[in-house]
């Protein structure tokens, strides 16, 4: 079981995950919000530049190649973002890992203030149990 929790301000779940993506120097621990509801798992600006330690000028959709550009479109509107590989490290209880791999959405420096999304491509991989009254956040095996 991958142990997750509720955060304090919104009651929103969230899980911590190692990620690991090309563009910054090193794998980090980055709080991920489950989003059922996105179809895809998008970094943004905020854990980018202060987590990942990525530079803002790498934040810029002006310097990044038109293959990796997305338009994505959600609740706020369309937003672009940049299309790259990720690994995805969890931690199960009893010091066991899981790791996904995929690809990730990179938010541009707009996206500041954001939190990070979880989505349905990582989700997937895993049964979810969130227990809202017990203050509880799992991902399970399949």
């Amino acid at each position: 079981m991958i142990a997750g929790f509720f955060d304090s301000q919104y009651g929103f779940p969230h899980v911590w995950v190692r990620l690991s993506i090309a563009g910054a120097p090193s794998d980090r621990l980055v709080p991920f919000a489950i989003d059922t509801g996105a179809s895809t798992t998008v970094v943004h600006a905020d854990d980018a530049v202060h987590r990942l330690k990525i530079p803002e000028t790498q934040l810029d959709p002006a310097t990044w190649p038109l293959s990796e550009r997305r338009l994505t479109s959600g609740v706020g509107g369309i937003a672009v973002y940049r299309a790259v590989e990720a690994s995805y490290a969890f931690t199960v209880e009893g010091g066991d890992g899981e790791v996904v791999r995929g690809a990730l959405e990179l938010g541009a420096l707009g996206s500041e203030g954001l939190p990070s999304l979880l989505g349905w491509d990582v989700l997937r991989h895993f049964r979810l149990d969130l227990n809202a009254s017990r203050g509880s956040v799992a991902l399970l095996p399949p």
